[in-house]
């Protein structure tokens, strides 16, 4: 982020007291203080100032802001690990899970309750992910404590390679969604058209280089044996 598009000391400090004061109330639910009560939880009490305590971190973490790196970055990764610490709870704690969500598109909307594992699994990939997130921002913390690069550079590769893995599921979810949809428009295509989509301008491109001809032909016999 360049200077021109950082926030003001003074629009970074409204805007993380805001944050701020978006998180007391669910903290201070916690303790049974304030307009909120424990019953208002859905969970136990700790969930309350875990969920506060993200909003309060990454508040503190854009009052800090690039001014004191080292600073914002800690809040951020506390911010981090309260929210790892709820979505770990849900996915691998004890006892069971209810969880309600809904959907709004254009051709498709409604609401579901979820339960069991319908209700970790989601939960659980997202936890695996803020985990490996918490992970490389923990080793980052670590290495601008100690002066940043090389102190642990493998270890910071280390934990890159960790969040592709955490995002491993998602990605081959959309790499079969866009091998399915093209495989569906070609066969689409086959049986209105009755030939096989090609791409003539990469065709063309090919054909421009010589590479259909260097390729398909064989070389001249020799006979001079």
């Amino acid at each position: 982020m360049n200077r021109q598009e950082q926030l003001s000391p003074g629009a970074a400090l409204v805007v993380g007291l805001v944050f701020v004061a978006a998180g007391v109330l669910p903290m201070l639910a916690a303790f049974d203080i304030g307009p909120l009560d424990r019953e208002d939880i859905n969970g136990p009490p700790w969930i309350g100032f875990a969920a506060g305590g993200t909003f309060a971190m990454a508040g503190l973490a854009v009052m800090a802001g690039p001014r004191a790196p080292l600073a914002s970055g800690l809040f951020g990764a506390l911010a981090l690990a309260a929210l790892a610490a709820i979505g770990n709870w849900v996915a691998f704690g004890a006892g069971e899970r209810a969880c309600s969500g809904s959907i709004s598109l254009p051709w498709l909307w409604g609401n579901s309750e979820f339960s069991g594992l319908a209700c970790r699994i989601p939960f659980g990939l997202g936890a695996v992910i803020t985990d490996a997130l918490l992970c490389y921002m923990a080793v980052w913390l670590l290495q601008k404590a100690l002066g940043g690069p090389p102190h642990l550079a493998r270890l910071l590769k280390a934990a890159q390679w960790l969040i592709l893995a955490s995002l491993a599921p998602f990605l081959l979810l959309l790499l079969a969604i866009g091998l399915l949809s093209g495989a569906a428009g070609a066969v689409k295509t086959r049986f209105t058209t009755g030939a096989w989509p090609r791409n003539e301008e990469f065709i063309a491109r090919q054909k421009a280089r010589g590479l259909p001809g260097r390729f398909g032909k064989k070389p001249p016999a020799d006979h001079s044996a």
